[in-house]
């Protein structure tokens, strides 16, 4: 059954009597000039030390848009076989790291292996300032503001290769929080950093205690639920109208979205698969439902959709 041209049913605050959402203690990162998010007012500190981030790309990115945070570089000779082009990207980033002052160390590869748990990391390897988190009291604020809101909810994404590339989808497509359960995620760290390309370290992430109950207290402040689910009671996706202010939920790639999540959303959505493969994995899934949204909502906003 298809809900195209219906207007969502109106919240009812008193339709529900779950526990209030525990809020977080966590921070948020500054948001880009230009982006149209809104950074809360309310700070304080998170974990102190550092994070490292690997690959080029990566290092690029976070040069481009916060070098305060890159402490220091450290760069391995180059392999052997390896592209001129490469040689060249690499000159390149040694000349912007010296007219941004970073300090770089010249290492081995193997150093560089140990330091990030991979091999995977181009030769570059990046100490940066940890991150800091949306908080989820900001995020429950910005809901209430903002005309537009799209979010990310994500239950139970445990693979840091899909994590990495749906943080990557989550910050092209204009995601204004990533939102997930602390203890049902996979960590952040080189290998999502890498993956993402960076975004991991631009989009605002906001993790928290229980999923269920800040998705239940969204929803107290208007924002619609949008869960990514086959069933009988889902709409296809190129039928579906997307919520002004709205949260997608993305389930873990084996066993979906939980039942009482599941039981709480406004909407179920399906993407309609076309080949003889019946589905995609959820970075894949999730990049196809937020191109839709930001997509729709541009539209509704006067907008345009960035061309990659």
């Amino acid at each position: 059954m298809s809900r195209r041209n219906q207007t969502p049913p109106r919240h009812n605050p008193t339709r529900r009597q779950s526990a209030p959402a525990r809020h977080e203690s966590i921070r948020h990162e500054p948001v880009r000039h230009g982006s149209g998010r809104q950074a809360p007012s309310r700070r304080e500190p998170t974990r102190s030390a550092h994070d490292y981030i690997m690959g080029r790309s990566c290092l690029e990115e976070m040069l481009r848009h916060r070098p305060d945070r890159v402490l220091h570089v450290f760069l391995s000779e180059a392999r052997e076989g390896a592209r001129p082009s490469d040689g060249s990207r690499r000159n390149s980033l040694r000349s912007e790291l010296n007219r941004l002052a970073i300090s770089v160390s010249e290492v081995e590869r193997r150093e560089l292996d140990l330091m990030v748990s991979s091999d995977s990391h181009q030769g570059v390897v990046a100490q940066v300032s940890q991150r800091e988190f949306l908080r989820f009291e900001d995020l429950l604020e910005m809901a209430r503001s903002m005309p537009f809101i799209r979010i990310l909810a994500l239950d139970g994404v445990l693979d840091p290769h899909n994590l990495g590339a749906i943080l990557r989808a989550a910050e092209c497509f204009g995601v204004d929080a990533v939102l997930w359960s602390k203890n049902r995620a996979a960590p952040l760290g080189p290998v999502v950093s890498k993956v993402s390309v960076g975004a991991s370290e631009l989009v605002p992430l906001c993790p928290v205690s229980n999923l269920h109950r800040a998705l239940e207290s969204l929803k107290e402040v208007g924002v619609w639920i949008v869960g990514a689910l086959v069933s009988a009671d889902a709409t296809p996706l190129d039928t579906f109208e997307f919520p002004e202010r709205c949260a997608v939920v993305m389930g873990a790639e084996r066993d979906g979205i939980q039942h009482l999540i599941g039981k709480s959303l406004d909407f179920q959505v399906y993407i309609a698969m076309m080949g003889e493969v019946s589905s995609l994995n959820v970075s894949q899934a999730s990049a196809v439902m937020l191109h839709a949204m930001a997509k729709q909502h541009s539209k509704r906003n006067n907008g345009d959709v960035k061309v990659a």
